[in-house]
């Protein structure tokens, strides 16, 4: 309930700093525990969807990297539901925890995040009704970042060409926090390096976002 007024966001765009990566809504659906994610993971697994490579650098505000960080990576299944909410997927589905190399770099594949609607048929979707809002969300992927000597960072990374992006119902879109996905050649998925390499004959996509903390 205090995410569709926008106070969970407001609370975060408070706690930002503004050098770092903005902060974003946790959401009630982050699983603690994930399983270990090798650099180049996958997390896309046995579904049948178009793969996407999501990479980049977790960095310090002057931009140098952050070894041994982790990332614990999450979102939605292409049916629009979480592991936690979905009996039929398995309980980690969809979620990761990686640590990143000397190089502050990250990669991982998986399937691009759909769009979903948030419980709307209580106390929230009257609120939702009575605003005349709807109850979706911006398609996202969740990254909760940790490091010796910096804060944590919560946040979740929305895509520019999502129809919901500036109407998210959760208020949960900032600036900084939009990515680009590009389509990729059938063929050209990278030789080396990922846990699909080799297995990618069809056009993929992919998308670069980096990761800047703020000291404590």
């Amino acid at each position: 309930m205090s995410d569709v007024p926008g106070l969970s966001s407001l609370v975060d765009m408070l706690h930002s700093a503004a050098e770092g990566t903005s902060s974003s809504v946790l959401g009630p659906f982050h699983i603690s525990g994930a399983p270990p994610l090798a650099m180049g993971g996958d997390m896309r697994g046995e579904i049948d969807a178009p793969v996407l490579l999501v990479q980049g650098f977790v960095k310090d505000p002057d931009g140098k990297p952050v070894p041994g960080a982790t990332l614990d990576i999450w979102q939605t299944a292409p049916n629009g539901l979480y592991s936690s909410q979905d009996p039929d997927q398995d309980t980690y589905a969809f979620h990761g925890l990686q640590t990143v190399g000397a190089d502050g770099r990250y990669a991982v594949t998986t399937v691009r995040p759909v769009e979903y609607t948030v419980p709307s048929d209580g106390p929230v979707g009257e609120i939702l009704r009575a605003c005349g809002r709807h109850p979706w969300r911006a398609s996202h992927l969740h990254f909760i970042a940790e490091a010796e000597g910096v804060r944590p960072l919560v946040t979740e990374v929305f895509p520019d060409d999502d129809h919901c992006l500036d109407e998210d119902t959760v208020l949960g879109g900032r600036r900084d926090l939009v990515m680009r996905y590009k389509t990729n050649a059938a063929g050209s998925f990278p030789d080396t390096g990922f846990a699909l390499s080799g297995k990618v004959p069809d056009a993929y996509l992919s998308v670069s976002f980096d990761l800047v903390f703020v000291p404590r």
